[in-house]
């Protein structure tokens, strides 16, 4: 049976920002399969799993605190013993290969998460607990350091795992170079306040609007559109930590400041990439 139809209960959920989704469950006594095509999961076990075990493979038992990391595609099978919870972090590959790159330039091509099964790690396990497990969920005020601490959960899962060395050199061939990246970066760092076209970018790195756009993809895990509008909302974010209070401008000026056509388009733009609006973002760093 495959897990999405299994008895296991969904004690509680939360939904972030780019696709990165928190679920709590508990479960006993069931054969299960996992199988996602198109998102990673990464699984902490809080409770019980003493008598859980993969029936595809020999494994060990698992424990509170093991966790577990099933790669998009891959298969495992599972022979569930007494009652257990356990958290699930879902995240898609560009969003896991931006946090390599953004927090330990990885080249996004080298980043190949591995097939994990009772693993353990005090690290991983003190955060995901005391960090996700035991706050409320349900709290507003909670939800955006909820967000921090579950990507900080990520980014050492990405130390406790490394990332795959790619043995094939000609493979990273794919891609634009380290000096196209930088010219890259710094020219819309200088330029983000206005429209920023596909054709500029393009032309800086000599090469056809269609080839760009993929081997833009290739090395920044992000479209270019995409990353144009991650840096606005950063420069925004940092903008609106740096205010003096005497002197805030308004919300209009600011979306025009940061490249964006209105502030309704700033707004619904900043929610979807940090989960709160620039408003809320302010009072919450007042």
């Amino acid at each position: 049976m495959a897990f999405t139809e299994s008895r296991a209960d969904a004690l509680r959920k939360l939904d972030f920002p780019q696709g990165m989704q928190l679920r709590q469950f508990s479960n006993a006594h069931e054969h299960v399969f996992y199988e996602e095509e198109r998102i990673h999961t990464f699984s902490m076990y809080l409770e019980g799993g003493f008598q859980t075990t993969r029936t595809d493979i020999n494994s060990a038992q698992g424990a509170p605190g093991r966790f577990c990391l099933m790669p998009a595609g891959s298969y495992s099978a599972w022979q569930i013993g007494g009652a257990q919870k356990f958290m699930h972090v879902y995240f898609g590959d560009d969003y896991i290969k931006r946090l390599a790159l953004e927090n330990f330039d990885i080249d996004p091509r080298l980043v190949a998460l591995p097939h994990l099964t009772f693993e353990k790690s005090e690290s991983l396990m003190a955060l995901a607990q005391h960090g996700v497990s035991n706050w409320d969920w349900s709290e507003a005020d909670n939800q955006m350091m909820l967000q921090h601490n579950v990507q900080t959960v990520l980014l050492n899962l990405l130390k406790t795992v490394g990332v795959k060395k790619l043995e094939c050199k000609s493979l990273l061939k794919a891609g634009l170079s380290p000096y196209c990246q930088k010219q890259l970066i710094a020219f819309i760092d200088a330029n983000f306040r206005r429209q920023i076209y596909l054709s500029e970018l393009a032309e800086l790195s000599g090469l056809s609007e269609f080839h760009f756009a993929r081997m833009f993809k290739l090395s920044f895990a992000s479209t270019p559109q995409s990353y144009i509008t991650d840096v606005r909302v950063e420069k925004l974010q940092h903008r609106i930590r740096a205010f003096n209070k005497a002197s805030r401008p308004g919300m209009a000026q600011l979306a025009l400041e940061h490249g964006f056509s209105s502030q309704s388009h700033m707004g619904r733009v900043f929610k979807d990439r940090v989960g709160v609006t620039p408003g809320q973002f302010l009072k919450l760093n007042d």
